[in-house]
């Protein structure tokens, strides 16, 4: 009787120590998969962002060609009336 419960013991664990190894595997690729769905979707966002960055830099250029600058542009001067003396 004693070496029949230890043989089912043995084989409860044996199975169990089988079913937790499966499931390891299966949790490494499910963690492999995510790592790469992650890894991925980081260098899209970065992508994005850079060219968020871009085109905003390229709109600020375009707007500060366009604006007038503050500099007045030499007209010429009305001639003034000789003074009478």
């Amino acid at each position: 009787m004693g070496y029949s419960l230890i043989k089912t013991m043995n084989d409860k664990i044996q199975n169990q120590v089988l079913a937790w190894k499966e499931e390891l595997k299966r949790q490494i690729i499910n963690k492999d998969q995510a790592q790469k769905t992650f890894d991925e979707a980081v260098v899209n966002i970065n992508a994005l962002q850079g060219g968020i960055q871009f085109g905003e830099n390229l709109l600020k250029k375009i707007e500060s060609t366009d604006q007038p600058s503050n500099t007045v542009e030499p007209t010429q001067q009305s001639k003034k009336a000789p003074s009478k003396k």
